[in-house]
């Protein structure tokens, strides 16, 4: 043994040594040395250790102990009394060296001889974790500094070399952070201080919330990324949706980061009374029977030179199988070398109401193929389907099958690696007939040719996407487009946060004959601005995440940069406009705003006419003293249509809307109990701006009120009033747009 065992051995305080799975001793430190007369337990450094001693339950059970241990398996702590100044805890450990031999870390503890002390290692596990999670909390507040100190510095204008290495220490620094929140919470769960709540999780929304934020990894490999739940499964349960969201996001975080090309399949189902399994499958690399045996140990990636291809500790696993434990189940894994794993989390779940999941049936009377890359995914979507009230029937892809089947839609997932894919999407709409429709669902990134095709849906899949694209795939009916002239080209920059926000108000300029740049916060704005390309006018929201709007001008407006710069804001709050024209913006626009007005505003910066932005402000704002509107506004989300000219774009939004709709609630409601006002403002101020966007004018003012309060600190009671005005107010949402959703997927 080298230099690096002799280091690890003699930095243990008592008698080390490390051994071979044969039990020769390689190498021990001094204090095992010491000790080799001490009994026949410290065997001298090229022996073996020594065989039983009757009597003696450590010698019984050492050798084989050594021989067995297998990786991420705990250590086997053994009892000795054969010391002669003792009784000796014998504990030994699995190591694997960077060749990849297995060894074994034998160390020794002195005791006093009297009674068992049973329950010292409890105590010292308790002081490890107690220790990890100051260490923790002591981490944390520095990272966070630097975390803050980092967005600071990439919002300047900088050289590109230098660039590069702010933006490595970007990632470096929130990997750390997340790795030391998952320390901070497999510390609580060691120590018993993690408590759950218990309260209604529907099912549906939470599998699909947690489809969202992997999206584009998955369209980059071209996964598809599907979540389905079983014939039997209740439309809510009780039980904690934040630790549960948190479980199913590293199993399928992990499942999709391991995966380069297939499926990684989410499905919920149920298995005896009361259990209920949570089952994640994918197209991976698959594990052998040693990796699947440490999978679920804390730091430890099933194969090493994975780990070096993909980011991680190898906490995450680790820390969603005690979590499950926590609530009372059970997780384990079945996997094959080249075929991919399955991930089964089995939980005892009581359903909060008797109503099976989505009683709605929307595609009631439609007979529907599947075609989809494996069993699995054919089972999800027909589940799906079948949810939807489809009578949906798996096939083989071949043309004289599918024209023998007796249905008017064929779901189609696209693989992502044929290159004939275009020619056979042809094929089988051209073999369902001219009454029939086909539809594809499509796994590649949506900036390729083939998502731009008529009847393709784009991965990751939600129930009400599918729904509304199968009910406007059928009719193909269109309304009349809204007639506004197209401004006189040019370039210009959208800053906004608000993913839907931001899709939609793209769209809208893209409309106007104009090229869109779009960015999600002020930091990636003021980078944009300084550089090489330049624009006619920004588009900025105030209110972002890290470096906000009026900060971005101000830097923007430091570099001497003088681009026209209108704000986006939903606030309406006395002084916007000033705070605005003093951070050095050009003008002030309040949301929602329409596709005419968006004109008037861009106008004066692609033209020589005056600007008129006071106007575009002047109309926005007459808009919002009208009378009180219903739930939500249909009529808005029908100017929506025609001023897009994109049906499918509007019910792709408000789909996407109400899938994120339960998060939204859950955060506001856990920044209230936590008396976090900066979390209460922002996710009211971010509901807020979409529900005014998609018609939801008594959801907007709802929150509206909350992020005011939150603003002013208002007291609890005030606030907790008016959160639950946005919980009813959340309702009608939910019910009204649903019914659109109905009635666009009956007029197409």
């Amino acid at each position: 043994m080298g230099f690096a065992a002799r280091t690890l051995v003699e930095a243990v305080l008592g008698p080390a040594a490390i051994v071979d799975p044969d039990g020769r001793v390689l190498v021990a430190n001094a204090r095992w040395r010491e000790s080799e007369q001490d009994g026949p337990l410290h065997a001298p450094e090229g022996t073996g250790l020594a065989g039983s001693v009757p009597g003696c339950a450590a010698h019984a059970g050492m050798i084989n102990a050594v021989r067995t241990l297998t990786p991420g398996t705990p250590p086997v702590v053994l009892r000795c009394k054969c010391a002669a100044s003792g009784q000796q805890t014998v504990r030994i450990s699995h190591l694997e060296t960077d060749c990849g031999d297995y060894r074994r870390l034998v160390t020794t503890e002195q005791r006093v001889v009297g009674p068992v002390d049973t329950n010292a290692d409890d105590a010292a596990a308790r002081a490890k974790s107690q220790f990890l999670a100051l260490l923790g909390h002591e981490i944390r507040t520095p990272v966070t500094a630097v975390v803050g100190m980092v967005d600071l510095l990439r919002a300047l204008p900088l050289q590109q070399d230098v660039r590069e290495v702010v933006d490595g220490v970007h990632r470096s620094t929130h990997a750390l952070k997340h790795l030391t929140d998952d320390l901070l919470d497999l510390a609580r769960l060691e120590t018993g201080r993690l408590n759950l709540d218990r309260r209604p999780v529907p099912l549906r929304p939470l599998l699909e919330g947690i489809l969202e934020p992997l999206q584009q990894q998955a369209r980059s490999k071209g996964i598809l990324l599907l979540a389905a739940l079983g014939p039997d499964m209740p439309a809510t349960v009780l039980g904690d949706p934040d630790r549960l969201r948190q479980v199913l996001t590293s199993v399928v975080g992990n499942a999709v980061k391991f995966t380069e090309h297939g499926e990684v399949i989410i499905t919920a189902a149920r298995e005896g009374d009361g259990t209920y399994v949570l089952a994640v499958s994918d197209t991976g690399p698959g594990m052998d029977d040693q990796d699947r045996a440490r999978v679920f140990a804390p730091f430890v990636q099933a194969d090493s030179s994975a780990a070096r291809r993909h980011e991680g500790a190898g906490l995450g696993l680790a820390l969603a199988a005690r979590l499950v434990h926590r609530m009372g189940g059970d997780i384990d894994v079945t996997s094959e070398l080249g075929k991919g794993s399955e991930f089964r989390i089995r939980l005892p779940l009581e359903p909060a109401t008797t109503r099976k999941a989505d009683g709605a049936r929307p595609l009631a009377g439609r007979r529907i193929a599947v075609i989809a890359p494996s069993p699995r995914s054919v089972q999800a979507l027909c589940w799906l389907l079948e949810t939807a009230g489809a009578q949906a029937k798996p096939t083989v892809l071949a043309d004289v099958v599918v024209r023998q089947l007796d249905v008017d839609t064929v779901l189609w997932v696209d693989d992502s690696h044929d290159p004939e894919a275009n020619r056979r999407v042809d094929t089988i709409i051209e073999a369902v007939g001219p009454t029939g429709r086909a539809l594809m669902i499509s796994t590649t990134d949506p900036r390729t040719g083939i998502v731009r095709k008529p009847g393709v849906l784009t991965a990751p899949l939600v129930l009400k996407r599918l729904v509304a694209a199968l009910n406007l795939e059928r009719t193909g009916v269109r309304g009349a487009p809204i007639t506004v002239p197209k401004l006189a080209g040019g370039r210009v920059l959208l800053a906004e946060d608000n993913d839907i926000n931001r899709n939609v108000f793209r769209r809208m300029i893209e409309l106007l004959g104009v090229e869109c740049d779009a960015v999600p916060d002020g930091a990636a704005a003021a980078e944009a601005v300084l550089g090489a390309q330049p624009y006619d006018v920004v588009l900025m929201d105030l209110q972002m995440p890290g470096t906000d709007g009026l900060e971005a001008t101000r830097i923007i407006r430091a570099a001497g940069n003088a681009t026209p710069i209108l704000a986006l804001t939903a606030t309406a709050l006395h002084g916007d406009k000033e705070r605005c024209l003093a951070a050095g913006m050009t003008g002030h626009l309040s949301k929602p705003i329409t596709l005419p007005e968006l004109r008037a505003a861009l106008q004066p910066y692609l033209s020589d006419q005056a600007p008129v932005v006071e106007e575009a402000e002047a109309e926005a704002e007459a808009e919002q003293v009208e009378a009180p509107a219903p739930c939500v506004d249909l009529g808005k989300l029908r100017e929506l249509e025609e001023q897009l000219d994109d049906r499918s774009l509007v019910v792709t939004t408000v789909n996407t809307f109400l899938s994120q709709l339960d998060e939204r609630r859950s955060a506001l409601s856990d920044a209230l109990r936590r008396r976090d006002r900066n979390a209460l403002r922002a996710t009211a101020h971010t509901l807020k701006s979409s529900s005014a966007l998609l018609g939801a004018d008594p959801l907007a003012s709802a929150c509206a009120r909350v992020e005011q309060l939150a603003i002013a600190e208002a007291g609890e009671q005030e606030l907790a009033t008016e959160v639950a005005e946005v919980e009813r107010a959340v309702a009608g949402a939910v019910q009204a747009m649903n019914s659109y959703l109905a009635d666009a997927g009956r007029a197409g």
